[in-house]
Parts: structure tokens; sequence; C-alpha cells
């Protein structure tokens, strides 16, 4: 919220210079298309001793557009495309063997304060507002916008050479003030400089009109209306009013079409119904009475100013409800309870779940306990399994992640073999990420390696 107001403030300055900068009349507004060269990195406020970082060269584009205050001064908001990024260089290639290099696309809205210090020459300074369109680490491919902030205030400044040639050279430094690592640490920041061309495509320098003097007229006395009221005393000089309110007919405040001598609301817009009031709202629903069904019960328009209704008057409205014509519990999202002998049937058969090491092949042991679980989903039609695979932390996350999926989607396989319908069966893998153990022992590892099922009687 705070970025987009200085943004709007900064629109607000630039656009009430315009009329200003016309009436100097030394320059006209002007605008053109720029591009050039970038070579950023990122600057770390506590670099960790175990990499380097580098810079990447890059590549900007955009539009700018300048408005004159004073013959030395004026004010150019750009908007530029930008390609930055930096160079992670690791030490220890044992514990990383690659480094990484982010390359980063931004949409950068700079907004540039000038100044013209010497026939051809500028220096300028301001905000940069940078939003990230997207990041990938340029070695892998893989696409790290998920890790980086969205957004970025800098500051900028440099200089022009050449500022009222048709093409003007540019270079200039910007440094970030908002850590891009998402607020993660080690917390680092945009850093760089760019160089390139401008070239003007509209506006030039043009003389200031002459002053016109207005030569005095003698007043005469008029009265256009024929109200009582001279035009030199008359507001409403066209149109015939009361002296009471200077020529002006009785106001209407509100614009409601009840004049403020009639209307008990005069500044707020009413009926003439209700003496140029609104029309109430008994329940204060935000649901004016002609319109509300329940006028003395809060309710949202959705309902015309009734409650949510609750169908099976369980105590959990039908928008909540997993099971509006059921009668349940709000713990259970408004459904039934399932039976504990019944969850405890699911989760022993969970626990005798048994794959071919490495493998998301399932042991011909597990499926004594994996038909338990079947008998429980045909004898009870309006429940739904959950089927969660997880793994200990040996081997790489992503492996981990891939094999726990499959060891889930071959159980979920399993039950729909078994005649379960597919859409009562959901499963996902988890890799590592959640264990239940610590992975410092053989036995804490085994636990981790496990497969959960979670009965539940909504989607």
């Amino acid at each position: 919220m705070k970025k987009k107001l200085l943004l709007l403030l900064g629109s607000v300055c630039v656009f009430s210079f315009m009329s200003q900068a016309q009436k100097i009349g030394r320059y006209t507004v002007y605008g053109g298309v720029l591009g050039g060269g970038n070579y950023s990195h990122y600057d770390f406020c506590d670099k960790p001793d175990d990499f380097d970082n580098a810079g990447r060269f890059g590549w900007n584009a955009g539009l700018y557009f300048g408005v004159p205050v004073t013959k030395t001064f004026s004010i150019e908001p750009q908007v530029m495309f930008n390609r930055v990024g930096g160079q992670f260089l690791y030490k220890d290639k044992v514990a990383n063997p690659f480094n990484e290099d982010y390359r980063a696309d931004y949409i950068s809205v700079p907004v540039l304060f000038k100044f013209n210090v010497g026939r051809n020459f500028d220096v300028f300074a301001g905000p940069q507002f940078d939003f990230l369109m997207k990041a990938r680490e340029v070695n892998s491919g893989v696409d790290v916008k998920g890790d980086m902030k969205n957004t970025d205030i800098a500051a900028t400044g440099g200089f022009e050479l050449f500022p009222r040639s048709r093409v003007t050279f540019y270079g200039r430094y910007y440094r970030g003030f908002q850590n891009v690592a998402d607020g993660g640490t080690p917390a680092f920041y945009n850093e760089g400089v760019q160089a390139g061309l401008k070239i003007k495509l509209f506006g030039k320098q043009i003389k200031a009109a002459p002053i016109v003097v207005p030569v005095p007229i003698k007043p005469t006395v008029v009265d256009s209306d024929g109200d009582g009221v001279p035009d030199d005393q008359d507001k409403c000089p066209n149109v015939p009013g009361l002296a009471k309110y200077n020529g002006c007919p009785i106001p209407d405040s509100d614009n409601d079409g009840v004049n403020d001598e009639e209307d008990r609301c005069p500044t707020i817009p009413g009926v003439a119904k209700y003496h140029g009031c609104p029309v109430p709202d008994s329940d204060g629903d935000g649901i004016n009475d002609e319109e509300d069904q329940c006028p003395t019960i809060r309710g949202v328009a959705k309902y015309h100013g009734c409650p949510i209704p609750d169908t099976d008057n369980d105590g959990v409205n039908d928008e909540e409800d997993k099971c509006p014509t059921v009668p349940g519990t709000r713990e259970n999202h408004g459904c039934p309870e399932i039976k504990k002998e019944t969850i405890a049937k699911v989760q022993k058969a969970a626990n005798n779940i048994f794959f071919q090491t490495g493998k998301a092949v399932i042991l011909a042991k597990s499926n004594a306990q994996l038909n338990e679980v079947v008998k429980v989903l045909n004898a009870d039609p309006s429940l739904y399994l959950d089927i969660k695979g997880h793994t200990d932390n040996v081997g790489k996350a992503e492996a981990n992640q891939k094999l726990s999926q499959q060891r889930a989607d071959a159980v979920k396989a399993y039950m729909v073999k078994k005649g379960i319908s597919v859409d009562r069966l959901t499963s996902a893998g988890y890799g590592d990420s959640q264990p239940i153990a610590p992975n410092t022992t053989a036995a804490g590892r085994q636990k981790n390696r496990r497969v959960e099922m979670v009965l539940q009687n909504y989607k």
C-alpha cells in the first residue's frame, strides 16, 4: 500500500506541473524512447563466508515523458523493461558444486528530477519503483520468482549528455532499499549501473505568449434573470432565485430532488417519500427496508437481507457446511463425526503398507490391510480418502518428492482397481518436508518413510 501511495503522489506531482510548464513558455512537454545496457549484481549487507557474488550484464528499454517546470528544472517519469540479476559463486564445490546465476526481469518506473547544470549536461535523481515479472536461475532453468519479493523501491541518479538534442546519452546508478530475497536471509539488494541512448520523438522550445492587458469597461447594472438581484451580486445570474441565496434557487445540497428547506437529511441523498432521507435500514445490515425480506434481522444481500440459512439446523450455515442437508458438528465442517473405530482401522492399514526399496511398488504383504480400507469405503459411500506419501531425508529432496507422490498414487491406483470411484480419492506427495521423527537415526528415518490415509466425509 505504501508503494502504491508513493507512485500515486509522484503521478499527481507530474501532472500538476504540466499546466505550470506551459505558462512559463520556455519548453513544451517532451517524450520518446530509450534503451541501453545494464551491469547489475546483488549487494549483501552481511555476506556469508561460503560464497562470493558477481555481476551480470543485461539490457533495458522503455518510454519517457518529460514536463519542464522552469528553464533549468524538469520532472521526467519513465516506464522501462529492465533485465538485471547477479551471480553466487560458491567456494565449497563439494557442498555446492554449481554456481547460481539469477536473471530477473522487472517493469521499472523511475521518476527523475532533472537539473540543467551546463549547456549540454543534465544531472538527475529520484525514486524508482520496480515490479518483478519473472526470475530464473540461468544454469538450471528453474523459475525462482517465488523466492523473490515481487516489488522493490530504489533510488537512482545519474547524468545526461546533450539533453536538448534529438539523441541523448545517459548513465545512471541505482540501489534498491528492500530485501529482494522476500524477507529471507542472507538479505540482498538490487544494485547496478545503466548506460544507453534516448531518442526524443516529440517536444520543442517555444516562446512565451505576450501578455494581453484588458481594457477596463464601465460596469452597468444588469439583472439577466429578472429576480431582483443585479448580475454583479447574483451568483446564478441566468437562473431566477432568491436574495436569501444570493440570487440562486433554494439549494439541494445532496442533489436528491428535495430542496434543503424541505429536506430532513440535507447532506445525505434520499427520496421524497422519506422527506429527503434515505430509505431506512432498521437492522443495519446495509439493505434498506424496502428490499429487505427480513427487515428486523441482520442478513446479507445474497439472501435478500436475511441471514445465511442453516438447512440441517446443526449450527453451521450452508455456506460453511460441507454436508448442508445432514446434521453434523462445527469441528467436522458441518458433517457427522466419523466413528473412532473406523478411523483406527484405516490408520492401522496405513501403518502396514510396504514398498520395494526406493520404488513405488506395493509389496504383497500390504494387500490384506489395503483390502480392509476398501471394505470401509464400500460400507459407507459418503466417505472420501486422502492419501499422503512421505519419505526420509536420504537423497535429494526433488527425488524424495517424486517418490512420495508415486507411492501415494500407487495406493490410490490399488483402491481404484478394487472398485473405489476415483472421485472419492485424492493423493499427494510431501517428500521429506513433514518428518514425524528425527532423521538422525535409522529408527527415525523408518518412521518418516510412511503413507498416511485420512478419512473424510466431505470434499
